[in-house]
């Protein structure tokens, strides 16, 4: 009984499906320090937390809530590995810094800090989405050839 085995390289669809893995899961990641940003914030009008947006290459929230403006958006980052989450509010950094007068009530900067402990759960959760739905495309592939 002659037996043969066939090898492929998939290195180039593995690196493409960890990027997409890569990018929605920084996305996710920017909503939840978006989520925890508006939880801490101080609230005089609201319009300082409605403010608060977070933007990848290719998605985006808008502002939202009491207070909220539709011009208080932040810009999109030019590299898809990147996720910006801020306020373009011109008092944003006085709140979250202090000034001279005021004391700091920081909210994104802690924000980030809360955020960290998910970081890998929503990378792994990712990850097995992507890939799962990768090796089942495989292996249904291989079936069809009978080589599975």
């Amino acid at each position: 009984m002659k037996s043969t085995v066939s090898q492929q390289w998939h290195g180039e669809e593995v690196k493409i499906m960890g990027k997409k893995v890569v990018n929605k899961s920084a996305y996710e990641i920017g909503l939840v320090v978006e989520g925890q940003a508006k939880e801490l914030g101080p609230v005089k009008t609201g319009r300082l937390m409605a403010s608060i947006t977070t933007q990848s290459s290719t998605e985006g929230t808008s502002p939202k809530g009491k207070g909220a403006v539709a011009s208080d958006v932040i810009q999109k980052p030019n590299d898809d590995m990147e996720v910006f989450v801020g306020t373009p509010v011109e008092y944003g950094p006085h709140m979250e810094f202090g000034t001279i007068k005021t004391d700091a009530q920081p909210f994104l900067r802690p924000a980030l800090d809360l955020a960290q402990g998910k970081v890998l759960t929503i990378v792994e959760r990712n990850a097995k989405m992507h890939f799962k739905q990768y090796l089942q495309e495989h292996d249904a592939y291989l079936k069809s050839r009978g080589v599975a």
